[in-house]
């Protein structure tokens, strides 16, 4: 069976998914938050990437991310040179990288899940793992 073609004729850059935890280089605080996501938002919209931000929050400061980004291979690599270029992002630790079947999260920009603690780790290894 061959590949699918689009309309002019190439083949659709094929599906891939990226799993990730940072950790903030300042505090983050609920506006900042807000502000990268409303961002992340229209440049994922934009671009056909989907996917979901776990923060671990430490009183009224995020302290952690965990993120699964999914799209069309060279969009993704673009939004991972932005995220690994963003100065508020360090020890960037890239846990899953590669093809994916389908997208987990198709209908989300940008989902966000607050958590804390334990929470937060299985929430990054879900997110690693292929869970939700």
């Amino acid at each position: 069976m061959s590949d699918p073609l689009d309309v002019v004729g190439h083949a659709p850059d094929p599906l891939h998914g990226l799993a990730y935890v940072s950790t903030p280089t300042e505090p983050f605080s609920d506006r900042d938050l807000s502000d990268l996501l409303l961002a992340a938002r229209r440049w994922n919209a934009a671009h056909g990437v989907t996917g979901k931000l776990v923060v671990l929050e430490d009183g009224d400061q995020i302290v952690r991310f965990a993120q699964w980004i999914e799209g069309p291979r060279n969009a993704l690599e673009a939004c991972i040179r932005r995220i690994v270029a963003d100065p508020r992002h360090d020890a960037i630790d890239v846990r899953r990288r590669g093809p994916v079947e389908a997208r987990r999260f198709p209908d989300w920009d940008m989902a966000i899940q607050p958590a804390s603690g334990a929470t937060f780790a299985r929430a990054a290894d879900d997110l690693s793992s292929g869970g939700d």
